[in-house]
């Protein structure tokens, strides 16, 4: 074997090795590094105060549907979500579930609204809210029992879902 066919694997060997360190392994787009990639942020790269934020930067977007927004008046637990809000109390039979739905459109609707209660294991209990002919600006209003006939026991602080609330 001549030393020319010696040099000549040695040679591509080398030259293939000094192509992939100098470009990176890639794939089959561009070997270009990607000048949108931002580096993850470290402490130090993080603003300490609110005024070192440059003026361009947008503020994240609000959800385009509301959060529920749950409170206590005594033992009564409040659940608000939006214009609707329902009011649960406990007493020796179940569950005494009010549901106050506010009109803000500018026309008189019907308003359905879809209650679930229940123990966050094994017991729920749903039931429906339908107020006819709600003026614009006004309140409708209907209190009922609920989980009345549950046979185990009822929960001190249940979980309470506004499944739906619905304007026809």
């Amino acid at each position: 074997m001549s030393a020319l066919n010696v040099l000549r694997p040695a040679f591509w060997g080398a030259a293939f090795l000094v192509t992939a360190l100098t470009t990176g392994c890639s794939n089959s787009e561009s070997s270009l590094p990607d000048s949108s990639f931002t580096p993850p942020a470290t402490p130090s790269s993080i603003p300490s105060s609110p005024s070192s934020i440059p003026s361009n930067s947008t503020a994240p977007e609000a959800s385009p549907e509301p959060s529920p927004v749950i409170s206590y008046l005594g033992e009564t637990k409040v659940v608000t979500l939006g214009d609707t809000e329902i009011r649960v109390t406990r007493n020796a039979i179940g569950f005494n579930v009010a549901c106050n739905a506010t009109n803000t459109t500018d026309a008189t609707h019907n308003i359905k609204v879809t209650v679930s209660i229940g123990n966050g294991t094994d017991w729920v209990q749903t039931t429906n809210f339908d107020f006819q002919q709600v003026a614009a600006g006004q309140t409708g209003r209907e209190t009922t029992l609920m989980g009345d006939s549950y046979e185990g026991n009822l929960p001190d602080d249940p979980k309470i879902y506004i499944d739906s609330v619905n304007y026809y």
